[in-house]
């Protein structure tokens, strides 16, 4: 509703909001919250601490709290007042780091022999008892005054909620902690409280926090030194947190001591608050389940029961002769099971082979159920009919996925992780340790030829929150569709244009792309400038390459009014709204347009479209399909993605193309989406007729019977044989396709045959298949 008002609405609700900032006033109504209770899963009903809240609160509040959020964010971001190991709601980070450092750690742990103990802590009541004048303080000591430390204090004050039950409203009740439930804020302010937690470290042990999920631990050969590091943590921590108003729960925090060895060795008594830690077998952390000796085998097992209860969704949903359509189930089962199984796979994905194939009973159930293909279907006719890939081809694209990310971010703790020498002669002397996440990712790159890719990195100084973008650009062109307009039109309009701007020197940006080549061209009046960048790299990188070194190249001048010209309408739509997870470039370019504005150049930027005859835009597409000098060796991020999927999809193409004895190649030899029927008993029908396996030609292979034979030509019978090669069925083809050789990619290739399903009915196999 809020972005639907009219520019007046909106500029009065901005006025308010700067009232609300410069008065140091904060509306009694955004100080309340209705709380719906929900029930948690298997909990007693009568205990109200069974429930979780969720919090509504007002929606013109939670705007100014995004404001006001992204403001402290940059300012905490750009000063590092945040600790590199707390990854909780920030900006390229999430629970998978804090999983990665902890099975890296174990696995390190495991190579040199050594004993490693982790500590995970449960902090009671984190957000409800998180110390609002301890915020302040921290605010305070981070050097920030003015607006934003009284708008936060008259935030987090006389905090008022009412419960919600039905259509019922319980009486108003005070907050007198904690921050608010529900909040955009709180997140971001009770990670500035909790901070200060991960200082009180000693060098020798080793933490990482998400939000309150922390974990503490320690690698070495004598148990009683690592008792005795851990215990100093322990206490350091104990001190912090009575101080700043934490709470920890001696009955939920435990530990594991993760160890391969084989003789008996007792776990260390460790106490919190005086009370002894229990140590585990396994433990549940950021939603994996860690075992002592790092199998994963209690994971998968987990989390194939969790996948098979929600294989009924499938089931409810759809059968053979009813229900949605195959589109339609794919989405269900990627959204509500696949995305289960991809959600840390890059970290349990080290299993053994033996423990990760327990999943994919999962993964071929789930994918008959969505073709209504028969059982005794081949798994790799199931993957290219569904076109989805097998689970460890899917696990290995996900992980390049992560470690392109990573190293993408030079924040990111383990931006240049590197084994020591000595640990590398280690790893590859003990051949039966699984090596670390970094190891099993050079090791694909190596095996995919990926290892020469360098990724861009991603720019730690962004625009201010505040700083208002003035990039604009010209469109001339904007009212003619260029389906519908001659190019003699646009030539014509251009001159019109240039005869406006005739004072400005122009300049033609270009970029090109084909199968085995990414490059880029620049024309000046005097100079052309063209290059060649990674074959990976997409076309609009390519296109704002260009624009860049047009940039660069135009601040090495002496000042004076230019025009570049773009074919490229997404560069400058991008330029313009500076979207949060944009192109690399987008900041490097809108950086030097302000700085060849300050040193009094002029800059404009026109849109031009392509291939209709203008002279300089052609000059600059011939320059860049020939350009052969490289530019740059390195790919943004998500270039890289889309790299890393094509490739998969290339290498799962090769492995089909050798699949020449199955039944489904012959009529599908290319790995790619086919659309399906609206009507489920004919899309199923139809899926079995292309993978070759009904129930009349595949069903003794269930009841061990001997397969049916032809009785006209004493042959095996087969869908391919009743189709289009037994005779006796001559007369109906020629009838129903006007011929009697026909063949299967005719019949139910693509666009199946409209009249095969008559043809089924009229010789009787229709109801068997």
């Amino acid at each position: 509703m809020i972005q639907n008002l009219t520019s007046v609405s909106q500029a009065n609700l901005l006025r308010l909001y700067n009232r609300i900032w410069n008065e140091h006033y904060f509306p009694t109504l955004w100080q309340q919250a209705v709380i719906i209770p929900l029930l948690k899963a298997g909990k007693d009903p009568t205990n109200p601490s069974s429930y979780r809240p969720i919090a509504l609160t007002s929606c013109l509040c939670k705007l100014l709290e995004k404001m006001i959020n992204r403001r402290l964010v940059y300012f905490l971001e750009t000063n590092n007042f945040l600790h590199r190991c707390q990854s909780g709601f920030r900006k390229d980070r999430s629970t998978l780091d804090n999983l990665l450092a902890l099975e890296t750690d174990i696995r390190l742990a495991f190579l040199q022999r050594k004993h490693l103990v982790a500590i995970f802590f449960d902090i009671e009541k984190a957000y409800d008892r998180t110390w609002r004048y301890g915020i302040l303080k921290d605010l305070h000591d981070f050097n920030l005054r003015g607006n934003l430390p009284i708008f936060i204090q008259n935030f987090l004050k006389l905090r008022r909620f009412q419960v919600r039950v039905g259509s019922e409203l319980s009486d108003f009740f005070i907050q007198e902690e904690g921050v608010p439930q529900g909040s955009v804020l709180s997140v971001t302010l009770f990670s500035i409280k909790i901070n200060g937690i991960l200082n009180q470290l000693p060098f020798t042990v080793k933490g990482f926090l998400y939000v309150d999920d922390l974990y503490v631990s320690c690698a070495g050969e004598d148990m009683s030194v690592i008792q005795c590091q851990v215990q100093t943590a322990i206490n350091n921590i104990q001190n912090w947190s009575v101080k700043n108003g934490f709470t920890f729960s001696t009955t939920k925090t435990a530990g594991v001591h993760f160890c391969r060895k084989r003789k008996l060795h007792l776990d260390p008594e460790i106490q919190l608050d005086g009370h002894k830690i229990p140590f585990v077998n396994e433990i549940r952390f950021l939603g994996i389940v860690f075992d002592k000796k790092l199998t994963f085998l209690p994971h998968i097992k987990t989390l194939r029961k969790r996948c098979e209860r929600a294989l009924n969704i499938l089931r409810v949903l759809s059968s053979t002769s009813w229900g949605a359509d195959q589109p339609s189930m794919m989405r269900i089962y990627r959204s509500t099971i696949l995305s289960k199984m991809d959600y840390g796979c890059m970290i349990y994905g080290s299993a053994r082979k033996s423990v990760l194939q327990k999943l994919d009973p999962v993964h071929h159930t789930a994918l008959r159920l969505c073709s209504g293909a028969f059982r005794t279907s081949p798994i790799q006719s199931l993957y290219v009919y569904c076109c989805e890939p097998a689970l460890d081809v899917r696990r290995q694209m996900l992980s390049l996925h992560y470690f392109f990310r990573i190293a993408s971010n030079s924040l990111h703790p383990y931006h240049n992780f590197q084994l020591r020498p000595s640990l590398l002669r280690l790893q590859n002397a003990r051949k039966t340790f699984i090596p670390p996440f970094f190891s099993r990712m050079q090791a694909i790159l190596v095996e995919l030829n990926l290892n020469h890719i360098s990724v861009t990195p991603q720019p730690t100084n962004t625009f201010p929150p505040w700083k208002v973008n003035r990039f604009y650009y010209l469109n001339p062109f904007e009212n003619f569709s260029k389906p519908d307009t001659a190019d003699t039109i646009y030539q014509k309009l251009f001159s019109e244009h240039r005869s406006h701007y005739h004072s400005f020197t122009p300049v033609y940006t270009d970029g090109s792309k084909s199968t085995n080549q990414t490059s880029f061209a620049v024309i000046f009046p005097n100079n052309i400038y063209c290059f060649k960048l990674h074959p990976s790299c997409s076309i609009f990188t390519a296109e704002i390459t260009a624009v860049e070194t047009a940039l660069k190249e135009i601040l090495n001048r002496s000042p004076g009014s230019y025009v570049v010209y773009v074919d490229s309408l997404s560069v400058l739509q991008s330029l313009k709204s500076m979207q949060p997870h944009s192109h690399p470039l987008i900041f490097t370019i809108l950086d030097i347009y302000d700085k060849l504005c300050a040193r009094g150049f002029t800059i404009l930027f026109c849109w031009i479209p392509a291939h209709v005859g203008i002279d300089g835009n052609e000059q600059a597409d011939m320059a860049a399909k020939m350009a052969s000098t490289l530019f740059n060796t390195t790919v943004p991020v998500n270039d890289i993605k889309k790299f890393v999927k094509n490739l998969c999809h290339s290498n799962w193409q090769s492995q089909w193309n050798n699949e020449m004895q199955n039944k489904l190649h012959a009529i599908k030899p290319t790995v790619q989406d086919w659309k399906s029927f609206n009507n489920r008993k004919r899309d199923t029908l139809l899926t079995r007729l292309r993978i070759g396996h009904t129930r009349f030609t595949h069903r003794h292979l269930l009841l061990g019977e001997v397969p049916p034979t032809c009785p006209n030509c004493d042959c095996t019978t087969s869908v391919s044989h009743i189709l289009i090669e037994c005779p006796l069925f001559n007369l109906q083809r020629q009838h129903f396709f006007q011929t009697t050789s026909v063949t299967l990619p005719a019949l139910v290739g693509f666009t199946p045959h409209n009249q095969v399903f008559s043809f089924l009915k009229s010789i009787g196999f229709y109801p068997l298949i």
